[in-house]
């Protein structure tokens, strides 16, 4: 007996099966590519980011935009430092999981200080996992923002907005 309890016996396959099974696994298994994206299975999915360029996004922060959400994945400290005006902090997480405190019936618009915008990529592609449909990873990310010297705000001037 093994040490899981099972007979060695009970497991036994004909070499003949065991060797189409094995082969046949093997295939499957690097033919098909693919993910469940809001618990449908699809076949040969690979994430590619939409993207935005900060001129955009600045012109939906001056016209007030109410139907995009901008999405800082700096960790909460960095955040409260100084972020794009109007961006909530949602920290990047290797694993994401439901519920996801964002609105999935507005546009994300996901930055990081990423050089090649992997965090905001990751961020994008996990969300659109879970069903979201409409997100956008800011061109150039943080510091493509500090480049065109476009406003930047900390948590205690907005707060300081707010009571205005």
């Amino acid at each position: 007996m093994d040490p899981e309890g099972f007979h060695e016996e009970s497991i036994r396959v004909p070499p003949e099966l065991a060797a189409r099974a094995s082969v046949a696994g093997a295939f499957s298994q690097e033919s098909k590519r693919g993910a469940f994206i809001d618990g449908e299975y699809v076949e040969d999915y690979v994430y590619v980011p939409d993207f935005m360029t900060p001129e955009e996004l600045q012109k939906h922060i001056d016209e007030h935009a109410q139907d995009i959400v901008i999405v800082d994945t700096a960790a909460t400290p960095i955040w409260e430092d100084e972020h794009i005006p109007t961006a909530v902090s949602f920290p990047y997480s290797k694993n994401i999981t439901a519920p996801v405190p964002l609105p999935r019936e507005k546009t994300l618009v996901i930055y990081c200080a990423c050089k090649d915008h992997e965090d905001s990529t990751d961020v994008a592609r996990q969300l659109s996992l879970l069903g979201y449909r409409k997100v956008k990873v800011l061109k150039g990310g943080w510091f493509k923002w500090l480049d065109l010297k476009y406003k930047t705000v900390s948590k205690e001037d907005e707060e300081k907005a707010a009571k205005r």
